[in-house]
């Protein structure tokens, strides 16, 4: 581990964080009264939206832009990258999912909130040919998630079919800021209703489709149908069922 991330760590504890399915490793631990978070991924993952360098500029951009958790401390050696982070305030939207509360009104505003940053000077490009140029490099590398069912799409059976149906309905971008995983356990929300944003990897410009696709399913997923078409009824334009469907087909094998 390298000598600065050690130095800040000290002798506090490091405990693993479970939650999540990427490559990367997270650990959290205590300095006095503080939480923090170490997270690190391996080098292999340096040109993609793994990489925690990327997400510390991502988050070093938007900061007073929307509410993102403060970088520490970056650093890498030849088999990993390193980023500390300070805790974020409130909870997960997938607790307040667990205990029954509502949360329909806090994703349209997560998603308001991440869109209504503007990317007139924004350096991060998460646009879909970027996005499968890179799933092409981790397919390429066997480097994709094995647990992966095309079940719900008639037609594709391999990894190279999702490849080639991705390539084949490549939509026309309307971009904007996009967080890239915006989910339930990467909103958190304060007692005052404030948000706070984690896990933003992949954020960028990116189709305004891309964060819809993944809070549409996830309430319906965790919540029921009827929320999550009520999630589209909102929104301040029609429902674009194909785009969704490009973007959780692109996620599939991440």
């Amino acid at each position: 581990m390298d000598a600065n991330i050690k130095r800040f760590i000290g002798d506090a504890a490091l405990r693993r964080d479970e939650i999540g399915e990427s490559p990367c490793e997270v650990h959290s631990f205590q300095r006095g009264k503080e939480l923090y978070f170490l997270k690190t991924s391996p080098a292999v993952y340096a040109e993609t939206t793994y990489s925690v360098l990327r997400e510390a500029a991502v988050l070093q951009w938007l900061s007073g832009r929307i509410n993102v958790p403060e970088v520490m401390l970056t650093a890498q050696d030849d088999q990993r990258e390193y980023m500390i982070t300070r805790a974020v305030p409130g909870k997960p939207l997938a607790a307040l999912i667990e205990t029954k509360q509502p949360v329909l009104d806090l994703f349209t505003e997560s998603l308001r909130q991440v869109q209504s940053v503007s990317i007139a000077n924004c350096p991060f490009d998460s646009t879909a040919a970027v996005r499968l140029r890179e799933l092409e490099f981790l397919v390429s590398q066997g480097l994709i998630d094995e647990d992966f069912d095309f079940d719900q799409w008639p037609g594709l059976h391999t990894p190279q079919d999702l490849l080639a149906r991705l390539h084949a309905t490549m939509p026309q971008e309307d971009l904007v800021f996009s967080h890239g995983d915006l989910g339930d356990s990467n909103i958190f929300v304060t007692d005052h209703d404030e948000l706070h944003f984690i896990d933003l990897g992949r954020g960028g410009k990116a189709d305004r489709w891309l964060d819809i696709a993944f809070v549409h399913r996830n309430l319906s997923e965790e919540i029921s149908a009827a929320s999550a078409r009520k999630f589209l009824a909102q929104l301040p334009f029609p429902d674009a069922p194909q785009k969704r469907e490009f973007f959780e087909q692109l996620d599939e094998l991440f």
